[in-house]
């Protein structure tokens, strides 16, 4: 492996003029931001992306279909670097040739978790960045993380807020992004689901439910700079005849299999090649959904 290049360091102070204008606006800015990468001051459409580090796979669909498309938008995707939703938001922005920022509750030389430190240099050598408000040893605590997450909504224009239990550092970034006046987004979940008890507690609460990416790109008044349409003009007719039965509701082979008179090894084939072609996504435990 290649040797990774995180001790690159710049530093942004308050009264510095590339200071971001978004984040002097709170009520409490950090005094310096310390990064690694290309961190533009003036950032287009940075939205904040968070939610729970045990991700359901209600919820690892939902970030990876919402992160795509506003990733592919234009949208600047902005999360913590923990594991689940977090993580899966940075991962899908990359994957979509998108643009992302992780802020960090501890200092550059201190990435955590350390199995993302792979991932902090993806998004370093993609364009984006890593930021924090702290000096370069310092070690993540239980202070700094609550912390540092005033800082990825203070980035941005809004939070979207994916799966967050009643007790979610998630929930954190949504209470500082209300008081720093920016726009709480929620996905709706099952109410006894209690991995969406604190997000569903935010909709009582007046956020705004989101049924597609396409919501929060029009509350924001956000027009897409790049999105890139499907291309299912090559598929064959059998898997345009599967397509008619695919959709973000998962959908097993057999569920397939009856619904399209199609046999059951055939569609296996079929839909290894439409996910090649980005049309759908395997779930796992034989279950599809369309992109």
């Amino acid at each position: 492996m290649e040797k990774l290049t995180l001790d690159i360091m710049n530093v942004f102070h308050f009264k510095d003029k590339n200071y971001p204008e978004l984040l002097k606006k709170i009520s409490n800015p950090p005094s310096e931001l310390y990064f690694n990468g290309n961190f533009d001051e003036k950032e287009k459409y940075p939205l904040a992306v968070v939610g729970t580090r045990k991700i359901s796979d209600y919820g690892r669909q939902a970030t990876e279909y919402f992160v795509k498309v506003l990733a592919q938008a234009g949208v600047t995707i902005i999360s913590g670097l923990a594991l689940g939703v977090d993580g899966l938001a940075h991962k899908t922005a990359l994957k979509a040739k998108g643009r992302t920022i992780a802020v960090l509750g501890s200092g550059l030389n201190n990435i955590y978790p350390t199995v993302h430190k792979k991932l902090a240099q993806d998004i370093i050598d993609s364009g984006g960045a890593i930021v924090t408000e702290y000096e370069p040893d310092v070690s993540p605590s239980k202070i700094t993380f609550p912390a540092r997450n005033r800082i990825i909504s203070g980035l941005s224009l809004g939070v979207l807020v994916v799966e967050a239990p009643q007790k979610s550092g998630a929930l954190i970034t949504a209470t500082q992004a209300i008081k720093q006046g920016r726009k709480v987004f929620v996905i709706p979940a099952r109410i006894y689901d209690k991995n969406s008890v604190g997000s569903n507690n935010l909709l009582k609460k007046g956020a705004q439910a989101v049924m597609s990416p396409e919501d929060i790109l029009e509350s924001l008044g956000i027009k897409p700079l790049f999105i890139k349409n499907k291309k299912i003009s090559d598929l064959s007719p059998e898997q345009n005849k599967l397509l008619e039965f695919l959709n973000k509701e998962p959908i097993s082979i057999d569920d397939l299999a009856e619904k399209s008179n199609l046999p059951a090894h055939k569609i296996v084939a079929l839909l290894t090649e439409m996910e090649i072609k980005g049309v759908v996504q395997s779930l796992g435990a034989g279950k599809y959904v369309s992109l």
